[in-house]
């Protein structure tokens, strides 16, 4: 029998009305800083999104989880350390393992007190996990070596991760964007971010403790390493590791009553002619214009169309490639749902 999991995730706070999310939030709280005062209140409402995904992140790797979220960022996605560190010395004594943190101090001087507060959190047997900041090669909390840190890199394939448990930052995770939470029951792709890939970590490591909940910060890193792909690793070795979709796989079935549907849709969502060469293209691509931000455009148009409802948080950017791998998505739903009826 699995134990529950409750997570702490210190973000941009949680849309918990959520249809994907709201039986995962168990509460929450925001701390934020007024002239020299700590605030504390409970309303942890998302204004910007990014803790949403993150909780969505969290969620794909281990649906049980409980989250309780914590709003330490504004609507920028802006803090202090002041903030941070009061909000972590509010779980020193709580009932709560995990903890999750997409955000970072870049300068060392002001770090020691952050170091000493994750010290007696591990001593309490906690466990942080934590982004390191994006475009850095070190950031803390994430290069403490209390806390676990993570790097995303698109990896081998998607269930890919890479541990060592000596570096500063342990876990280099695969980080291929998914259809993501955003507030308003509404979703985007959201990865290449390590923001992505410490939700990712910190999913896995829910599902480890609800199996093993006894277990601690050392043999949780000793158990990491014995599952990654690899242990040891240089930036070489990640360039090396990299994959690349090939968005023209098959040639394409142009007589395909779907795969003309579905184009046509694509079309009219992202308001392209006949001319914009949609089948030359990857839709990523500066000439077709799809983004991270507009594929729930397109997916909802396409539910329209075919009639059909998708499985959003299972959606990869690799299902976004092409009108063929598109094609392919709606294709599988449609069967889907044709064999659930």
């Amino acid at each position: 029998m699995k134990n529950k999991v409750k997570a702490v995730l210190m973000d941009t706070g949680v849309d918990k009305n959520h249809e994907y999310l709201k039986d995962n939030i168990i509460g929450g709280m925001s701390f934020s800083c007024d002239d020299e005062y700590i605030t504390v209140d409970d309303n942890y409402e998302d204004e910007n999104g990014h803790g949403t995904s993150c909780a969505s992140v969290i969620k794909r790797e281990f649906k049980d989880v409980k989250i309780f979220a914590v709003k330490v960022l504004d609507e920028m996605g802006r803090t202090n350390i002041q903030i941070l560190e009061e909000a972590l010395k509010y779980f020193l004594d709580k009932d709560f393992r995990l903890i999750n943190l997409s955000l970072s101090v870049i300068e060392n001087e002001e770090v020691e007190d952050l170091y000493g507060i994750c010290r007696k959190l591990k001593e309490k047997g906690k466990i942080i996990v934590c982004s390191l900041a994006n475009g850095f090669e070190k950031s803390y909390p994430a290069s403490f070596d209390n806390v676990i840190g993570v790097k995303g890199f698109i990896l081998e394939d998607e269930n890919s991760f890479w541990y060592n448990k000596d570096k500063d930052i342990q876990c280099i995770m695969d980080n291929n964007p998914y259809m993501n939470c955003k507030p308003g029951n509404s979703y985007a792709l959201f990865g290449k971010c390590n923001s992505q890939a410490a939700g990712k970590l910190t999913g896995k490591i829910a599902r480890m403790l609800s199996e093993e909940p006894e277990m601690t910060f050392e043999s949780l890193n000793d158990k990491l390493e014995r599952m990654a792909c690899r242990n040891n690793w240089t930036e070489k070795d990640l360039e090396a590791s990299k994959r690349y979709p090939d968005f023209k796989k098959n040639l394409y079935d142009k007589n395909s009553p779907i795969l003309l549907k579905t184009a046509d849709a694509v079309k009219e969502a992202l308001k392209l002619d006949e001319s914009d060469g949609i089948y030359e293209y990857s839709l990523f691509s500066r000439k077709i214009g799809l983004t991270y931000d507009n594929c729930f455009e397109v997916l909802k148009k396409l539910e329209g169309e075919f009639n059909i409802k998708f499985d959003y948080p299972n959606i990869s950017r690799y299902d976004f490639v092409s009108i063929e791998t598109l094609t392919n998505l709606v294709a599988k739903t449609l069967s889907y749902q044709k064999d659930n009826i």
